[in-house]
This record gives structure tokens, sequence and C-alpha cells, in this order.
């Protein structure tokens, strides 16, 4: 089947999927109250299977039989070598493949054991009917520095489980009007099982409630590669937050994507090869992904691009296949340190290649109590949108149309650029012949006693002292042979934490998108475009 039609079965997985009975067991289920009270009293099933592992980078598969009637899986795993690195998953009888259907969820090595019904589900993991035939474990091998034998026990009861499952409504719209709205792109709860295995994962009604006194607008909850944790964003939310659905891929052996803004119930594979490596069975490459998620409406950023073992490996995919590319780059993720730096000279190679990807960042926090100086809106996003709801925060980043700054009440830095006849702000165009003067500013506020740079193919342009903090900078360039951008920086002191280098910050305060200088006449229908600075300094509401 072609993945790109796939939107309506990938809800499927949470919502029309589950439109069964309470008491259904599927196409073989009891018509009779005797019969389901045979059912009832039917002993569970034990199965277990068991497998070999080393290495690491590969997933193994043992797949099983599920007999008509079952209600519940409990499923378990355990390894005859504890130093093995071992994760666990399922996929149902609608099969294995890649970006299938049955995938009803997975944990790393954190975690080793869950259920799922038809009623409920472990944290991480999907309800639904328990269909008969052939389910899947996948064991996603991390590190096995010697052959381990892995035993997995699937209990499978018949007993009906309670009242089917049943997600919540898609967020909302929660302002009706245009304005810059502050985000955190990169989150985790607990059902990503790392964050759990911290002790200080949040939900992600405890996350609307950190957002809302950090003052944020809107958040994604990006877990690794699972989509429990968008059942209830709208219930989760309160009426004045945006709590967008959203997944990390997480490819364990290759890098990591956020992905903000898909549907509920709806979910992406993580098992992509990059080009210059064999594809294996049940794998594909990063640009089927990211088509996926186009077909979703979703935004996809590299996380952590150039984060030592976390690095983004699908960089050359990306420069042999534009359909490779992701929209964003996350070129800030939590603290900024010396990775950061490295993200934001790759972007800048994106940028100068001509390259329309977009710089975001994000917490990528997993516990509130964590040693590397994490925490929310740290960075923080800040995204000029037509309303808070979803699809106008997902365009507005698509565009561009967005600045990063350290934290919620952080630095403010608007760019803009103008031509006679002409207005553009992040993410914009400015259009002109070669050799024509464009008139770049940026508004700076909260930054007195820093310094600003203008930066254009890779190097800075010009750079200023900051005397106050509400200052305007205004610099002349000309639109190079093949188009161009600008785009401005803002940067203070170092802040090091005596003893803890992972949680030291470097001088970054604040990161604007381009403005864009390309070679052309004005398109048809050309419009001006502004965005108007706040009246206030600061999120738009306290906390």
């Amino acid at each position: 089947m072609d993945h790109l039609n796939r939107r309506r079965l990938l809800q499927g997985i949470a919502a029309g999927a589950l439109n069964v009975g309470a008491l259904d067991v599927g196409s073989a289920s009891p018509a009779s109250a005797a019969a389901r009270a045979q059912l009832r009293a039917k002993p569970s099933q034990t199965v277990t299977l068991t497998t070999t592992v080393a290495g690491l980078g590969s997933y193994a598969r043992l797949p099983f039989s599920v007999p008509r009637g079952v209600q519940r899986l409990d499923v378990s795993m355990s390894k005859s070598d504890s130093s093995a690195a071992l994760g666990i998953g399922l996929f149902d009888a609608r099969g294995a493949g890649y970006q299938s259907e049955g995938f009803r969820g997975i944990y790393g090595e954190e975690r080793s054991s869950f259920f799922v019904s038809a009623s409920g589900a472990s944290t991480a993991f999907v309800p639904g009917p328990i269909q008969a035939g052939t389910w899947t474990v996948l064991i996603p091998v991390f590190r096995s520095p010697r052959p381990t034998q892995v035993t997995v026990r699937v209990v499978m009861s018949f007993a009906p489980q309670g009242p089917v499952f049943s997600p919540g409504p898609e967020p909302g719209v929660v302002l009706d009007a245009p304005g810059w709205y502050r985000g955190d792109l990169h989150c985790h709860t607990d059902a990503s099982s790392d964050a759990w295995s911290s002790g200080s994962s949040m939900t992600p009604a405890e996350w609307a409630g950190a957002c809302r006194k950090a003052g944020l607008d809107f958040v994604a909850m990006t877990d690794h590669n699972v989509i429990s944790q968008n059942y209830f964003l709208a219930r989760d939310a309160g009426a004045d937050m945006l709590l967008m659905p959203g997944e990390e891929m997480t490819n364990w052996f290759h890098g990591h994507a956020t992905v903000s803004g898909m549907d509920l119930g709806q979910w992406l594979d993580f098992r992509q090869t990059p080009l210059a490596l064999p594809l294996p069975t049940g794998g594909a490459r990063i640009s089927e992904f990211i088509q996926l998620a186009e077909s979703m409406g979703a935004y996809v950023a590299a996380a952590h691009p150039l984060g030592a073992h976390l690095s983004w490996q699908f960089a050359a995919d990306g420069e042999v296949d534009p359909r490779s590319r992701t929209h964003g780059h996350e070129v800030w993720t939590g603290p900024w340190q010396a990775d950061d730096e490295l993200s934001l000279s790759a972007w800048d190679t994106m940028l100068t290649r001509g390259w329309r990807t977009v710089a975001n960042g994000g917490s990528d926090l997993h516990g509130v109590d964590n040693s590397g100086g994490n925490a929310v809106g740290k960075p923080t996003t800040i995204v000029y949108a037509e309303q808070l709801s979803k699809s106008a925060v997902i365009k507005a980043l698509k565009a561009g149309r967005c600045f990063i700054t350290r934290a919620p009440d952080g630095v403010e830095l608007y760019l803009s650029g103008s031509r006679p006849g002409q207005a553009a702000f992040v993410g914009g165009d400015v259009y002109g012949a070669v050799g024509d003067q464009v008139t770049v500013t940026a508004r700076v506020r909260r930054g007195g006693g820093m310094r600003l740079t203008f930066v254009s193919a890779g190097a800075p342009v010009q750079t200023v002292p900051l005397s106050s903090d509400d200052q305007s900078v205004e610099i002349t360039v000309p639109i190079p042979p093949g188009g161009g951008y600008v785009r401005a920086e803002v940067r203070g002191q170092e802040r090091p934490v005596i003893g803890n280098p992972a949680a030291s910050e470097g001088d970054m305060e604040a990161i604007t998108n381009p403005v864009f200088l390309t070679v052309g006449d004005l398109p048809n229908g050309y419009i001006a475009r502004t965005a108007p600075v706040p009246d206030h300094p600061g999120p738009r509401r306290a906390g």
C-alpha cells in the first residue's frame, strides 16, 4: 500500500480500530451469554519466545500466534546477559513491516514488560482489539557485547477487559488572534521509557501546568516513537494552553527527528537507513519518512543533529535528494553548548547552499530533576502565527516565521528586511537585481550589555554592542549573485556551572531565522508582510 495514502489508516490505530463492543473478541465472538461466560472461564495461555542476539544496531523479530477470543496480552522480556541493552515493542496481526498500522508501542532499554487490551494498555502502548493472527515482538538491539539469549513470555487472557478505550478530541483553537507565541518543540512525558526512568518525568497535564507557569503558549509532545501521550491533549491542556500531538522519531542507530503537529492517532516509523548502507528488511529511506510526515501536515526537525551518538546521520541523503531534507534543524537543544555551535554552523551551510531549512530549538526535557540544566522552555521557539492553534503554528514553523531565545523571558530578536515597495520579516523574501541594496533591521529587547551580530553566507556581516534593553539596529546589504540570506543573533556571557560542565551554558541568547535576498522580480500577487512587535516584552501572560 502507498504509505502516503495511509493517513486514515494510521488514525485508526487509536480511533476507528477501537470502535468495537466491549465484549467483542474478533470475527468469531460468541453471540450468546452462555458462550461469553464460557470464554470468561477459559484459562489463559502462555507462549515463550526465545532468540539470541549479539552486536549492535539491529532488530530481532519474534512472531507468535494469537488465537481467536484473546482479550489481553501481557508481555515480559528477560535476558541472559544483564549488560546487553535491548528494547521491546509489539506489532499486531496487521503486520510488522515498515509503517505498519499494526504498531502497538515500544520501549527502550529502561522497561521490559507491558500489556495491551481493547480497553487499555501500558503507558506508551496502544489499546485496541486483539485480533487473531500472527503478532510480532520487536527487539531493538542497542548493544550486546556477547551473544545474549532473550526470552519473551506472552500471557494471553480470554476474559473481557471492560469498556473499550476511546481517545479524546483533537486540540482546537486556543486564541483566535495573530501574535508571537512561545513554545517548546522537544519534550518528553512518562510515555518515553528513558523519561519514565528519570523518576521526575511529567504527564501532558503536568507539562501544561509547567508551561503555563513558565510563560509558554504551546508545546509539542515528542515522545520516543510512541503516541499514547497524545490521546487527551485537549483535556490536559486546559483552556489557555496548546498541547500539540507529536513524536520523536527515534532511530536508535542513525539519529532522531522531532515531529510536531500530526493528528491524534497518527504514528511514524523509526526504521530508516541512510543511503550509504544496505536497506534491511522492514526498513526504508529517510525520504519515505519525510514524505509520510508531509502527508500528515506535520513539521519535522532533525533533533540534536550534532549531538555525539545522537547525531543526524541523514545529512548526506539530503544533499543527494531534496526529499530527504527535514523542514527544520534543531540548532539549539537544552542549554547552549559546543554541539549547538556545530549545529548552527551546519545550518548556515545549508542556507548558503540555498536550502530553506528552518532553525528551531527545544528543551529535550526528560525529567524535571536532572544534572544537565534542562528546563521547560530552555530554549524557547517564538513563532508568529495567525492564531494559537496546531495548524497555524505548524504553518508558521514551516515558513520560518520564528526565532529562538534562551528562555521564555529571554532576549527578543525581531528581524525584518525592506526595499522600496517591499517588506518582509523572518522567513520572507526581499526581491531585486544583483547588487540592489536591502535594508535589514533587527529590533532587540532585553539585550542591553550584549552584542548583536548579522550573519550572511555563514560569516558575520556586522557586530553591534547593545546599549539598551530596547534597541533597533539597521544595516544595508546588497543582493548577491544567486541570492542569499541575512540572519541575526545575540550573544552575552557564558554561564558556567562550577563542577558540572553538562549544565553550563555558552553565550548564545537568541537566534533568528533569515530574511532571504532573492534575485528576481516581485512574484504575482506580492503582498508586503510585517509582524507587529508586541507592546510589552516577555510572555504574553504571566504564569
